[in-house]
């Protein structure tokens, strides 16, 4: 019962943050490794080095603080799993680099959280052999830091943004084994 609960608050919270009720402003996220809704690269998969894109991210307004992203897989026999979760990049941040180191610290500013199996950092695509899956990788212009334990959840990530988003923006891939 707690499960289906605790599913349930997710989703819920989850909606309300996509409703855009209330938000000024939105951000334009890309990738130079690929476009909305396209294929991922190999190299961001589990097969070809596991490898964070590079995200271009423009349109953040005044008195944005921080940046905060979450990657999560659409398909999957648990979908929403959360595949990479960071924040606290610095608000005037206009690209994140590539293949974000797999430790608490990113390259430069902001933090990462641990995905699945405890693994710190970005967490690519894995989806099993054969079958394609959707990706969705969200940013959030916030209007303060976070402040969260390295093992926070989805959940206490999705808490922690909610009442600070200025601005949100996402990039939606595909990919296959």
């Amino acid at each position: 019962m707690a499960r289906v609960f605790q599913t349930f608050a997710t989703a819920a919270l989850a909606l309300l943050l996509w409703s855009g009720a209330g938000f000024a402003a939105s951000l334009t996220v890309a990738s130079p490794a690929f476009k909305d809704g396209d294929k991922m690269p190999r190299s961001a998969g589990c097969e070809g080095g596991d490898h964070s894109p590079t995200l271009s991210i423009h349109g953040a307004p005044a008195g944005t603080k921080t940046l905060a992203i979450l990657m999560t897989e659409q398909d999957s026999t648990k979908p929403g799993t959360a595949l990479w979760m960071a924040y606290n990049i610095p608000g005037t941040t206009a690209t994140l680099p590539e293949n974000q180191p797999r430790t608490r610290q990113m390259k430069g500013e902001g933090l990462q959280l641990q995905g699945p199996g405890g693994k710190m950092g970005y967490s690519g695509p894995c989806p099993p052999t054969g079958l394609t899956r959707r990706y969705v990788i969200e940013v959030f212009a916030l209007d303060d830091a976070l402040d969260l334990p390295e093992n926070a959840t989805k959940q206490e990530f999705l808490l922690a943004v909610e009442g600070h988003i200025l601005a949100k923006g996402k990039l939606s891939g595909k990919f296959k084994k």
